[in-house]
């Protein structure tokens, strides 16, 4: 069953193996990382959002039928086609695509957070920048664009195809630039407030021992 979480996010388990706890975690988590997308960006992105919990196995082919829905593929053309940026898997944290019913879902790779718990943050973070990547506007034109063309039902001419992959690189250069805005500033107030607490209680252990003598 969906986990559900405010502003319409669900979260989703798929899978037997895929772990329990780590679904929790993510759970948990996901509140602060679209909290801090958001302050970052200065709005939220009004689009239902489904964070699926899945194995590297199954990434590829989840991420194919989902775009391909969002693109009026149907399935006996894209049953057995996958797309160029699903190629590997394995190194993934996380795909954010396209979806039915104008939702945007994010594949979660369990085998990769499972053994980087500590990437959690991180990961999600990520995923809510690209999700309002694709909120913006004429993402979700050049993305169903980019779909078709993959799946061969509406080949680009090839300078055409340059520029809408030109622009999903730019995308992700973003994600991966204010991502690391975004934890390098959480782990700099991490660190003040450790200091702060740090001297307070030095503070506190100074003046009761003054008070002793």
């Amino acid at each position: 069953m969906p986990k559900s979480t405010p502003n319409q996010i669900s979260i989703v388990r798929d899978g037997l193996f895929t772990s329990r706890r780590l679904t929790d975690d993510i759970a948990d988590t996901v509140p602060t990382a679209q909290k801090l997308v958001k302050e970052h960006f200065g709005r939220r992105a009004l689009v239902a959002v489904e964070l699926v919990v899945t194995s590297p196995k199954r990434i590829a082919r989840l991420a194919a039928t989902a775009q391909a829905m969002a693109a009026g593929i149907p399935p006996e053309v894209h049953h057995d086609k996958l797309l160029s940026f699903t190629a590997k898997p394995n190194d993934l944290y996380s795909v954010t695509v396209i979806a039915p019913k104008s939702t945007i879902r994010v594949l979660i790779n369990a085998k990769r957070l499972r053994r980087r718990p500590r990437e959690i943050g991180a990961t999600l973070v990520w995923a809510f920048v690209e999700v309002d990547q694709l909120c913006r506007k004429g993402a979700l034109e050049r993305r169903i664009a980019l779909t078709r063309h993959e799946m061969g039902t509406h080949v680009l001419p090839k300078g055409k195809a340059r520029s809408l992959y030109r622009i999903e690189a730019e995308m992700e250069a973003e994600a991966a630039k204010v991502t690391g805005q975004i934890v390098g500033k959480v782990i700099r107030q991490n660190r003040q407030a450790e200091a702060a607490a740090a001297r307070e209680e030095a503070a506190t252990a100074a003046t009761a021992q003054n008070a002793a003598a």
